[in-house]
């Protein structure tokens, strides 16, 4: 099993469908209810209100908006001696209030019985990382999955998705990693990012233990994650149990778990891509200054070449390097003047036809591993590169 578990350790059943108009347009209706299915009731059982939580998601990372309420599921014909009809009855709230007829619709029921209710602009890449999690299409009425019998480990794609709709996602269902790393670091204690990533790969094997680049990368990612989620976990269980001094000090200390987890996640990515280049004899230089003080992630051969005016541009490439990308692939179409093709490595899935047909026109190459390939449609895969292609392109250039 994966260290991060299955699909089922998080989500017990979920209905999708596509909102109709008179179910999200208030000048059509005030109702605030859906009708629910059959099948909706073997996972939801008779009369219940349930916590929820509302999301509204979006392209856009900073234009997602969420809510907590409750949502109540009930008969609506429980007096009828042979009829049953089976609603959610919600209140106000932004997966609802900012979509528009034909929106995608989810209503998740977690582990822990509480429920997310989110929406996704119809069209949108938001809208594709569900269809990963439920399948390629949606209609007007509830389509439900029952996943207590899925058995599927849960990939880095998914993990993915999950934490987008705030799923805390937990590397406790494989190894344990914490003795491994008090011994190493003296404690259960943050070591500096290249000394864990160091780790990650002592315990996932070197490159020679892997057929491809790509799937070395891709298990050196998904250990650091495990090693670093259980570390992370000890820790706040060892703080909630000391307790807080006030309101501060809890807000300070939520404060300083987000930016770990931002700023280590992309330091880990680019110490496994530069050990890997290492290993594979590239030459390299990491995050050098380019014009007006730019830092691209990774300039090949070197930042001296690439500041030689009589080295050829042709033989000089970048690549820039983010755990997830969204709009801000954007960013690294101004790092390196000189080179009029850049590269994007990521581990984002279901990039949208529109992002990656934005990045054609934009002369960015998206390069992505082939584990990942299965979440894009074919056509995207055939202009997409996996990180072998990548490899070799460089290698070419340097030979």
């Amino acid at each position: 099993m994966s260290d991060f578990g299955q699909l089922k350790d998080y989500i017990v059943g979920a209905s999708v469908k596509r909102l109709s108009a008179v179910e999200c347009d208030p000048d059509r209706s005030n109702q605030h209810e859906l009708n629910g299915t059959k099948k909706m009731k073997d996972l939801l059982g008779e009369k219940a209100e349930y916590n929820a939580n509302f999301i509204r998601l979006d392209d856009d990372e900073e234009s997602i908006q969420s809510l907590s309420g409750v949502v109540t599921w009930y008969d609506a014909r429980e007096n009828h001696p042979t009829r049953s009809e089976y609603r959610f009855y919600y209140q106000n709230n932004p997966a609802i209030e900012l979509a528009s007829a034909g929106d995608l619709l989810a209503v998740i029921l977690k582990g822990d019985r509480t429920i997310i209710f989110v929406s996704a602009p119809t069209g949108s890449q938001s809208e594709l990382e569900l269809f990963d999690l439920f399948g390629e299409d949606a209609s007007p009425t509830f389509k439900t999955f029952d996943f207590r019998e899925n058995h599927d480990d849960l990939s880095v794609t998914k993990r993915y998705i999950l934490e987008e709709l705030g799923f805390e996602v937990k590397a406790s269902f494989g190894s344990n990693y914490l003795e491994l790393i008090s011994e190493r670091f003296g404690g259960l204690v943050f070591p500096k990012t290249k000394l864990f990533s160091e780790l990650a790969r002592e315990v996932a094997g070197e490159l020679s233990d892997y057929n491809t680049v790509d799937d070395a990368i891709i298990s050196w990612w998904d250990t650091e994650e495990a090693m670093f989620r259980q570390l992370e976990g000890a820790l706040i269980d060892s703080k909630l149990s000391d307790g807080f001094q006030d309101a501060d000090d809890f807000l300070s200390f939520s404060q300083t778990i987000r930016q770990r987890r931002n700023s280590r996640a992309g330091n880990a990515l680019e110490n496994h891509l530069a050990h890997l280049f290492t290993e594979k004899g590239i030459k390299f230089s990491w995050e050098p200054k380019t014009e007006n003080n730019k830092k691209p992630d990774f300039l090949f051969p070197s930042i001296d070449d690439y500041r030689n005016p009589s080295f050829s541009s042709e033989k000089l490439t970048m690549l820039g390097a983010k755990t997830t990308c969204k709009d801000r692939w954007r960013q690294v179409l101004t790092e390196a003047d000189r080179i009029p093709e850049k590269h994007l490595f990521t581990l984002q899935p279901k990039i949208s036809r529109n992002q990656t047909d934005e990045m054609k026109g934009s002369k960015l190459q998206l390069v992505i591993p082939q584990p990942i390939h299965s979440t894009y449609t074919k056509e995207q895969s055939q202009w997409i590169w996996n990180f072998e292609a990548f490899v070799d392109h460089v290698i070419t250039l340097q030979s």
